[in-house]
């Protein structure tokens, strides 16, 4: 009897040692994360808390992120995630699947022309998008008064982060303006105005648009103006320039 129970003793303590084994194998083990086809699945544990629909803008010039959740990408594709400190967007995200092409704004006489590929590789595309520019060209009206105050582009081109907004030839094409223009004067010939010879003499911000709006025609000057000493008055007073009183200069 002694020795039978010595044996089912020894069993005993055999089979605990290989269960206790097995288990800490088990729990020393690391647990893969589960793949997260759609937020229905979705064990993150964000969404237990969080609401996720104020996150789904789906508006005119927003980023949205239903449409990107319904071609199957998930947060944690695009975003670095580190709970209840941060959510990162990693940079190289967006280039991955978008085409990060120049894009041409021509809304003005000088044309821009614009690289998200340059921008992309200083700067994460949170740095611009939403809070500077809507996700859709031409949804944000970029105005050059704007950027002098530190608006848009001028948020970094303020010539310390970047260079100057003011520095119109870094990003327009200024061959558009090496001509005479030519403006009809009642009872007299048109006036001519050289934009090539003020401007090897002068900075655009001299002019622009303290003086002058970017559009021809589009300020409403008038000769009366001048003798005012306002608009091309303000230089051409007989002192810093010659004197606007002396037609024969600008009307051939």
């Amino acid at each position: 009897m002694v020795r039978i129970l010595s044996i089912l003793s020894l069993v005993f303590l055999l089979s605990s040692c290989t269960w206790n084994a097995g288990e800490k194998e088990k729990a020393e083990k690391p647990t893969e994360p589960p793949l997260i086809s759609s937020l229905k699945d979705s064990s993150l544990p964000c969404f237990r808390c969080h609401s996720y629909e104020k996150f789904a803008r789906d508006e005119a010039g927003n980023f949205s992120h239903q449409k990107h959740i319904g071609f199957g990408v998930h947060c944690n594709q695009c975003h670095v995630i580190k709970a209840h400190r941060e959510m990162l967007l990693n940079k190289d995200t967006c280039n991955n699947c978008h085409k990060m092409t120049v894009i041409t704004f021509a809304g003005s006489g000088m044309p821009v022309n614009f690289s998200h590929q340059n921008h992309a590789k200083k700067n994460a595309c949170s740095a611009c998008h939403p809070k500077l520019f809507q996700m859709k060209k031409g949804a944000s009206k970029i105005i050059m008064d704007e950027m002098y105050k530190g608006n848009s582009c001028g948020s970094c081109h303020n010539g310390k982060t970047a260079f100057s907004a003011k520095d119109c030839a870094k990003c327009h094409n200024m061959t558009a303006l090496n001509k005479d223009f030519s403006y009809a004067s009642t009872g007299m010939s048109p006036a001519i105005f050289s934009h090539q010879v003020h401007t090897a003499m002068f900075e655009c911000g001299n002019c622009h648009t303290s003086l002058f709006k970017y559009k021809k025609d589009g300020s409403g000057m008038k000769m009366d103006d001048l003798y005012q000493n306002k608009f091309c008055g303000k230089c051409h007073d007989g002192q810093t320039a010659f004197g606007s009183s002396e037609c024969q200069r600008c009307h051939k």
